[in-house]
Parts: structure tokens; C-alpha cells; sequence
């Protein structure tokens, strides 16, 4: 490159600043996308490559029949991993992790709801996380050792050194305190780990007590080896399959058999269930760098248009060169010369609007990428986008303009050709892909919206709940009635868990079949049902607690079909060792996700504490008041300890987040997407306008009016549109339809949607052109015809 094709970039820039300022904006607009998607994309894929011996790890899974449908299960059990370890010599290494939300205590002070890993005392070197300080070999060889990492490190301890502290971490097994001392601070876990946690202890309490954890206990546990050839595989899962069928005759009922993952494929994976780690979606993923891709193609055709709309202002100066001597390969270099400095300045800003946008981009994806700019595979990625753009946008006006005819530029006689069957392809291109996205956010929102309003069987609106968390809940009774003493609370009602979350599950079959199913345990006061306005199928609900009441349950609709009851009321069943006669049959509610289907469910009255119990308010009136009512009860019954709670309409709301974040992000691109076609049509329409001045003067003289010349001028464009329009339905439809099917519960395919972003495309349009032809309308004839 040298000093003289810079010259002429600036000169041309600045003759044609309006088409300049256009083609610089939509390339880097859709570069900043790129990077951003690209970034994105490229850490999904990344996921657990940092582990040093990532190829060698593998996690073991559960397969099996269970309810009759085929499902894996990522969780197993403590023994399963000890056992063998001790018994395959293929094993190199084996740990254990069990994730657990735990409440914590530092000087005093109270701090519910961490995320800690109570693991196996090989768990730093078995994985790759760094530490700051301690060794990896011996931080966790102590029974009471404790690893914490920055992040916990500045909370807790700020500005002091945090190792030998004690932290007090409750076993809510056994409902006690267990003192920790830090011997070791880790490096926050990667973004990009499949395993997250602030604190990492060796097991406690329950979890440590290898007796009490065989085959059929708790399986909560994630398990993982280290195999040195993938040839063992096999032989491994048969063997581990073996072994748990040994336990006990029901794994042979149900199937099931133990499985190995490779690392590299747990983070697209996402059909476990009860493994509690992190996932990705990996045809979100796709979804987003096609959208990208979308996004930068349009803008190279944005680029192609707007170059080849002003082609007759420059046309003179390729017939001097031309005339000079300049040869066909000559005016190509130059083309491309001039192009690189558009890229090379839209790669520019687009890096910085890419930096300026990124806090926004987090917020909508939910996530925390950053731009690591000591990264040098962040330069061959832009170095990779520019040459793509510069490819793209350069090839065609280059071999387009070359083909001018020296002799009539020279003498003023060309005034442009008509559009090629490519230029009007490249804007059916365009304003597809416009319409795809478009059409695919009004179906994701109205996905969402569907979930989030629809009747779930229960009432899940101005329903407070918080944590029982030390004394909150030692008197019920009387908690409760004071509570409904405040006009602000309507009713109050315990379970075992939020609504939303799942406590345990058990096998259950009815008295002489062997058929076991796995259900759902729910653990609630009598008066959930009414709070909750649940409504019974049959039978009647629980009563006050009475003695008779513990061998007494409720099921839903679900159960009662997958048990073949067909009058369930009075009917026994059979789990946890003794039975239970059925009650009441209350009607199915969706209290999990609409992604999968209503789960069998059995209520029991609440009679211990497992799992998290969850104390549920029922608001009326001023919600301010009620919080402040429950607050100052909670202080007093609590001091020290920190008050949270939250609003069950936001608990189910946030089970969508990831649907909620893809239209918000697929939103802002259909924006972009719009506004680069619009920057494209508004060229085409300058350059098509233009070419016709005489045809326009010749029709004006012959009597056409202003309405009659916009109808001609705008026709070409609706066509064009229209075409465009039903090329994308189709493909919009595939695609929504395709999308769909990972909900249960979900929303129909309106028409009128479809309609609707005709109806705005077409108006888009007509706004876009009718600048343009308006002016070409009302020119003056005798301006345009006066040299004929």
C-alpha cells in the first residue's frame, strides 16, 4: 500500500462523504457484532479446555428407563466411585464432587447461600485450578482444611490475609456448625469451567460418612476418572454397570446402566437430569454466529450497493485511466486498495464500539465475556473478519466498474446501467434475512410471554417467600397466625422447598407390582393447597395435624395415571418402606419448567426439615409493608442474619432467562440488521432514481402525475420486497417450528404475526424509497431533458 492509494481513498471519501459515512458505520456496526458473537461462541467452545489432562477425564453418568422414558442422569453415588477406583486398574485417579448451596459463619456474621464443593482431598490435583496461595497437594489433606477463592477471599476478609481463618460452615444434616481453616486461596474458577464454586471443602458431616452412602442412598454426587486410553471405556461401563446391579434387583427392572462422558462434551450436553453444573446450548450457540454471519454478509452487501449506486460520479475518472493506459488487473489492485481503507478503518471503530458495547452485551447474554487485547488469537480473529469483508465487498464493484466503456464515460453519456439479476438478489438477500430474524423475535417473545403468563395450575402471583433459616421457624404456629394479624398478609404456609425447586424423589409402586416409578416428595402445611389455589381432582386435602395424618398422602393427576389408579382415592402405595393411603388427588400443576412435562408428585404433611424449608407469604395490599412486617420479625428471631427474600413470580420468570436473553440479543440484531438494509435500499433507491431522471421528465411532459411516477419508481422495490417476504416465511417457519419443539408447553404459530412483519416490512420500505422517488418525481423536466 502507499501514499498515493490512501490519497485517493480520502478524495473519494470525501466527494461521497454520505455514501462514506453509510459504508464505514454498517461494516463496523457488523464488525463490532462479530467480535462480540465471536468471542462469545469462542469461549462456549472452549469450555474445560484449560484442564491439563482434559482428554483423559471422563464423568460417569446413570442411563436408565425411568417413569418408561428414556432418561440420563448426571448425579451418582459416593460408593460407586470408591468402588471402582479399588476395583479397575484402568482407573488412573478418581474424584468426587457434591455441589451444595451451604449457609456460612465468620465472626459471627451469617452469610446464606454459598456455593461450595465438598470433594475429595485430590480435587486440586485431579483438576486444573490455579491457586494463589497453598499447595494443590496438601490444602484439602486435612479434615477441617478449607479452600476459598478471590472472590470469597475480598468479601470476607478484605485487605487481610485470609489464610489460617476459620470459617464456620453449617451441616444442615445434622443442623451444626463445623469450623474450617483456610489453608489455601484458589484463583476464581474460569469463566469457562463447567464446575463453579467459591468454596471447596473436603466432605462433611453426612456426606463424609461413607456408611451411610451405599448404592440406593443419596446420589448427588458428580464422579469423574482419569482413563489413559479410551480403548477401556467400554469394559469400564460394563463393569461399573455390574457392580450396582449386584446392589439390588430394581436397577435390572429399570435398565440401568453406568456410562462414561469424555470432558470435552459435558458443557453442550444438557439432557441430565440432577447434575447441577453448568451448561451451554449449542444450537443457541449456532443460532448466534449464523446471526452474526447474517448480520456482516448484509453489510458487505450494503457495502456492493452503495459503491455500485454512485459508480456514474466516478465513472470519468476510470475512463482517464483507462485512456492512460491502465489495464483491467491495474483498476482491480485499486479497487482493492481503496476498500482495504474502509475495512481498515470500520475494523477500527468497530473494535471500539465492540469495547463500548460489551457491559451491554453481558447484560442481555447474562454473562461475563471479556476483550483480552493481550490475546493474540484476538488479532488473527480480526485479521480473519477483515479479510472475509474485504474479499466480500471488494470483488464485485471491482469487476463491475472496470467493465466501463472508456469513450462514453469521457463524454458524460454514462449515467450508471440498469441493475444486474445479482444487485437485486443481493437486496432479496438482505431484506430476508431481515425478515427471518424478525419474524423469529415476535415468536421467541411470544414464547416467553406465553410461559410466563400462563395458568401453571396454582397461583403464583404476590407470593413472597424466604429461607427458615435458625430459629425463623421454632414456634410455626404462632409465626403465622401473628403474621395474618397484619392486613398486608393474607395467609402463611410452609414446604420443604420453593415451589419451583426440587427437594428429593423416591421410588413409589402400588402393593403387589413390581412396577416402581420415581416421584417427586413434597413436604407442606394443610393449608398449601388453599394458599396456593390448587385445586383438588378428588378426595379432600389434609387436615390440621393429627396423628393419623403421617399415614396419609396426596398425589396429583400425574401419579395417579402413572400408577393406574382409576379411583385413587382410598388406594395404598408402597415407599421409603412402609405405605401410605392416599387422601386426596390434587389437580397437576406445572411447578417446574414448561421445557419438560408435569412431574408425578406426592404431598405428605410436614413433619421434619429436609432440604430447604421455605416459609410462603400470600400479600395483600401494600407488598412494602409485608416486608417490612416479615423483616422486623425475622430480626428479631435472627439477629445477624442477613434478610433476603424474593417474589415467586420472578422465580418462574427466571426459569425462561436464557429465552428472555436470546430475544433481547436476537432483538438488537434484527434492529442493526433492519438498519443496515434500510442504509442499502436507500442507495439502490438513489441509484435507480437517478438512472430514470430522463424517463421521469419524458412521463412528466406526457402528463403523468406526482402518484402515478411514485407508483412506477416504487413498484420494482415491492417486488423486490415482496419476493423477499415469501422466501423468508418458509424458512422463519422451519425454523420457529424447529425451535418450539424443546417446550412441552407452548405457543401457536399465528398468522398474524407473519402478516404484522409484512405489514412493517412493506411500510419500512416505502418510507426508505419514498425519499428518493418523491424528490425524482417532482423534478423539474426541462432540467433533465434540456440537453436532448
Amino acid at each position: 500500500m502507499n501514499i498515493n492509494s490512501l490519497k485517493v481513498f480520502w478524495r473519494n471519501f470525501m466527494k461521497q462523504k454520505t455514501v462514506g459515512i453509510l459504508s464505514i458505520g454498517s461494516l463496523a456496526v457488523a464488525i463490532a457484532v462479530v467480535i462480540l458473537i465471536g468471542l462469545w461462541a469462542a469461549n462456549e467452545y472452549s469450555f474445560d479446555k484449560f484442564q491439563k489432562d482434559g482428554d483423559k477425564i471422563y464423568r460417569v453418568y446413570g442411563s436408565l428407563m425411568l417413569n418408561n422414558t428414556p432418561t440420563s442422569v448426571g448425579s451418582t453415588y459416593k460408593i460407586l466411585g470408591a468402588d471402582a477406583a479399588a476395583k479397575f486398574p484402568e482407573i488412573m485417579e478418581m474424584c468426587r464432587i457434591t455441589p451444595q448451596q451451604l449457609e456460612i459463619k465468620i465472626d459471627d456474621i451469617l452469610y446464606p447461600g454459598n456455593d461450595i464443593f465438598l470433594v475429595d482431598s485430590n480435587f486440586f490435583t485431579f483438576f486444573t485450578f490455579a491457586l494463589r496461595t497453598g499447595d494443590p497437594r496438601t490444602c484439602l489433606s486435612a479434615p477441617d482444611g478449607v479452600v476459598i477463592d478471590e472472590y470469597s477471599a475480598n468479601r470476607y476478609f478484605p485487605g487481610e490475609n485470609p489464610i489460617g481463618k476459620t470459617i464456620k460452615i453449617k451441616d444442615e444434616n445434622y443442623n451444626e456448625d463445623k469450623i474450617y481453616t483456610v489453608t489455601a486461596v484458589m484463583k476464581n474458577m474460569p469463566e469457562n469451567s463447567h464446575l463453579k464454586a467459591h468454596i471447596v471443602c473436603p466432605f462433611l458431616g453426612y456426606w463424609a460418612k461413607d456408611e451411610y452412602l451405599g448404592y440406593g442412598s443419596s446420589d448427588c454426587f458428580l464422579t469423574y476418572f482419569k482413563i489413559g486410553n479410551p480403548a477401556f471405556v467400554p469394559g469400564l461401563e460394563e463393569g461399573m454397570t455390574e457392580l450396582i446391579r449386584q446392589s439390588h434387583s430394581q436397577w435390572d427392572q429399570l435398565g440401568f446402566s453406568y456410562k462414561l462422558q469424555p470432558l470435552s462434551d459435558i458443557h453442550f450436553n444438557n439432557s441430565f437430569k440432577f447434575d447441577n453444573i453448568v451448561h451451554g446450548n449449542k444450537s443457541l450457540v449456532m443460532v448466534f454466529l449464523l446471526t452474526a454471519f447474517v448480520i456482516l454478509l448484509i453489510a458487505c452487501i450494503n457495502f456492493i450497493n452503495l459503491f455500485i449506486s454512485t459508480s456514474f460520479l466516478r465513472a470519468k475518472s476510470i475512463g482517464v485511466k483507462k485512456t492512460h493506459g491502465a489495464d483491467k488487473g491495474m483498476l482491480i489492485r485499486e479497487f482493492y486498495k481503496e476498500t482495504f481503507y474502509y475495512v481498515l478503518v470500520a475494523l477500527g471503530i468497530g473494535v471500539i464500539l465492540a469495547r463500548l458495547g460489551l457491559p451491554l452485551f453481558n447484560r442481555l447474554a447474562d454473562y461475563h465475556l471479556s476483550i483480552d487485547f493481550t490475546n493474540p488469537w484476538l488479532y488473527v480473529f480480526l485479521i480473519g473478519v477483515a479479510l472475509f469483508v474485504m474479499l466480500t465487498a471488494a470483488t464485485f464493484p471491482a469487476l463491475y466498474m472496470t467493465k466501463f466503456n472508456a469513450v462514453a464515460t469521457l463524454k458524460g453519456q454514462f449515467k450508471g446501467r440498469n441493475l444486474s439479476f445479482l444487485q437485486k438478489s443481493l437486496v432479496v438477500l438482505q431484506f430476508t434475512a431481515s425478515i427471518v430474524i424478525l419474524i423469529s423475535v415476535f415468536f421467541i417473545n411470544k414464547q416467553v410471554n406465553y410461559m410466563i403468563h400462563k395458568d401453571l395450575g396454582f397461583d403464583k402471583e404476590n407470593v413472597l417467600y424466604v429461607y427458615d433459616r435458625g430459629g425463623f421457624m421454632k414456634n410455626y404456629e404462632a409465626f403465622r397466625n401473628e403474621m395474618k394479624n397484619s392486613p398486608a398478609i393474607r395467609e402463611v404456609t410452609l414446604k420443604d422447598i420453593d415451589p419451583a425447586g426440587w427437594c428429593r424423589g423416591n421410588s413409589v409402586k402400588k402393593p403387589g407390582d413390581d412396577q416402581e416409578y420415581l416421584m417427586e416428595f413434597c413436604q407442606i402445611k394443610p393449608n398449601y393447597f388453599d394458599m396456593m389455589g390448587m385445586k383438588m381432582a378428588a378426595g379432600q386435602e389434609f387436615k390440621e395435624e393429627t396423628g393419623d395424618s403421617l399415614h396419609y398422602c396426596i398425589i396429583n393427576e400425574t401419579a395417579a395415571r402413572m400408577l393406574g389408579f382409576t379411583e385413587p382415592v382410598g388406594e395404598k402405595l408402597y415407599t421409603d418402606d412402609q405405605y401410605f393411603i392416599v387422601r386426596g388427588v390434587v389437580k397437576d400443576a406445572q411447578t417446574k419448567s414448561l421445557h419438560q412435562g408435569v412431574d408425578p408428585q406426592i404431598y405428605f404433611t410436614f413433619q421434619s426439615r429436609i432440604g430447604t424449608p421455605t416459609v410462603l407469604f400470600k400479600i395483600q395490599g401494600d407488598p412494602q409493608e409485608a416486608i417490612r412486617l416479615i423483616q422486623n420479625e425475622w430480626n428479631d428471631l435472627n439477629p445477624g442474619t442477613p434478610f433476603d427474600y424474593y417474589f415467586l413470580d420472578n422465580r418462574y420468570a427466571r426459569l425462561y432467562k436464557a429465552e428472555t436473553n436470546a430475544g433481547q440479543i436476537l432483538g438488537v440484531a434484527m434492529v442493526i440488521t433492519l438498519i443496515i438494509s434500510v442504509a442499502g435500499l436507500f442507495a439502490i433507491a438513489y441509484y435507480t432514481t437517478q438512472r430514470r431522471l430522463k424517463e421521469v421528465g419524458v412521463r412528466k411532459v406526457n402528463g403523468a402525475s406526482v402518484w402515478e411516477l411514485l407508483f412506477i419508481l416504487n413498484c420494482d422495490f415491492f417486488v423486490w420486497v415482496g419476493i423477499s417476504f415469501l422466501i423468508a416465511c418458509p424458512l422463519a417457519y422451519i425454523f420457529v417450528s424447529s425451535w418450539l419443539e424443546g417446550f412441552v408447553e407452548r405457543t401457536s404459530l399465528s398468522w398474524w404475526i407473519f402478516a404484522v412483519v409484512g405489514v412493517i416490512t412493506f411500510l419500512v420500505t416505502l418510507l426508505t424509497v419514498s425519499f428518493q422517488t418523491w424528490k425524482a418525481a417532482n423534478v423539474n423536466p426541462v432540467k433533465v431533458l434540456k440537453s436532448e
